[in-house]
């Protein structure tokens, strides 16, 4: 299994081919091609800006795995998750075999 670097890595390269591909149908678009230089250029510029921004992000999601301290923020989150989701569906679970299927029966919360 590859390390986390190196799948955050793969991340952003395969975000970057998302952006060019973007890029590319922009630019097939009909019209594209007669479009002021002004316009185009702002166009591109905000196209490039996200792909900051993304490399950005992801950039700094990947510097956040590493830190020990995220990961084991991560866990607590990930284990909150896991028991609202747990708790969820055992309500659920007495509301589906109640009395009158949908409604709780009675004392259960």
């Amino acid at each position: 299994m590859a390390d986390s670097r190196q799948e955050w890595d793969r991340v952003g390269k395969d975000l970057s081919d998302l952006g060019r591909r973007v890029r590319q149908h922009y630019q097939r678009q009909p019209g594209a091609e007669h479009q002021e230089p002004a316009d185009r250029r702002k166009v591109e510029d905000a196209l490039r800006e996200v792909a900051d921004s993304l490399d950005q992000a992801f950039t700094a999601i990947g510097d956040a795995v590493r830190d020990p301290e995220f990961g084991e923020a991560t866990k607590k989150a990930a284990n909150s998750l896991s028991d609202a989701l747990s708790a969820t569906f055992a309500d659920l679970g007495l509301r589906r075999s109640g009395p009158d299927r949908g409604q709780r029966p009675p004392g259960a919360g």
